[in-house]
């Protein structure tokens, strides 16, 4: 060993056993260091994915009914299109109408050209 590299000559390797208590202790740490750079990025998005997904719901409930209409846009798993936003509008007798399916990323409706306002 000595012949291919020189700076090792008189060098013996020390086998010390690892300490599982430090190394869990490590594993542990990057664990909830990698969760608190995540966690706030995933936060901050379904809070923006829930506000736009009232905002969109509101919008699409006052064009089909053209006045004021209670909403709510909840996130289902399950849901009949697929899993996203729904949005559902309750009529003044209490009953819910589903209108709209957003998927899994809201976005606001887009004017078009051409269409009745």
């Amino acid at each position: 060993m000595s012949d291919e590299h020189p700076e090792l000559a008189g060098y013996e390797p020390v086998d010390r056993p690892r300490r599982p208590g430090r190394q869990r202790a490590i594993q542990v740490f990057v664990v909830l260091a990698l969760a608190g750079l995540v966690l706030p990025i995933v936060l901050s998005t379904f809070s923006v994915a829930t506000t736009t997904a009232r905002t969109a719901c509101a919008t699409f409930a006052t064009a089909a009914v053209r006045g004021e209409v209670r909403t709510d846009a909840p996130f289902e798993l399950f849901a009949g299109g697929g899993p996203g936003w729904q949005c559902y509008m309750t009529t003044e007798n209490g009953d819910r109408r589903h209108l709209a399916n957003f998927g899994l990323f809201p976005a606001a409706p887009r004017y078009e050209p051409g269409t009745p306002t």
